[in-house]
């Protein structure tokens, strides 16, 4: 992925044979098997649109000129955003998450280990069962039907009734 990205041939001395994929010339990509096998076979079939046949759909990843057409399946899910804006020390955080103790299902995302730690422990203070997911640990409560998570380790897939962002600036 970084070789499409920058350009470059990626050396593969220093790199395992098992990650490596051959693509069209001899070129070799590394790819993350790792990763869910829908997400290896959405990036082989961008690697396949890259090759040097002319007939090949190559995809411009720098291309923002039809954001309305980005995320179909989430696009179609009927739901309200708001935007909590204010200063600091405002309490933007605490009303959110009091929408989110209020809510059936919900998931908190931060950008911080921390933060997301602090979040599961409040809502299990409060007796909202709640899951903490981060990249170096998990704790799952019986029965939880909301979670603080990284934003790395955020579950995209699941529907919740309440998902607060915090800190978005921070994430992206």
């Amino acid at each position: 992925m970084v070789a499409l990205l920058f350009g470059r041939r990626l050396s593969p001395v220093s790199i395992p044979r098992k990650s490596l994929i051959s693509h069209g010339g001899g070129e070799l990509y590394w790819l993350p098997w790792n990763m869910g096998t829908e997400a290896s076979f959405a990036i082989c079939n961008c690697l396949r649109q890259f090759s040097n046949s002319t007939a090949a759909r190559k995809v411009d990843f720098t291309d923002l000129t039809h954001p309305h057409s980005w995320y179909p399946h989430a696009r179609k899910k009927s739901r309200n955003v708001f935007l909590h804006v204010g200063p600091t020390n405002s309490g933007k955080t605490y009303y959110a998450l009091k929408q989110l103790e209020s809510s059936s299902s919900g998931v908190y995302c931060g950008p911080l280990r921390l933060l997301a730690w602090e979040v599961a422990k409040r809502l299990n203070k409060s007796k909202v069962p709640c899951d903490l997911i981060t990249g170096q640990e998990r704790e799952e409560v019986d029965g939880a039907r909301h979670k603080a998570v990284t934003v790395e380790m955020a579950d995209v897939a699941s529907d919740y009734d309440c998902a607060i962002i915090d800190e978005i600036q921070v994430c992206l």
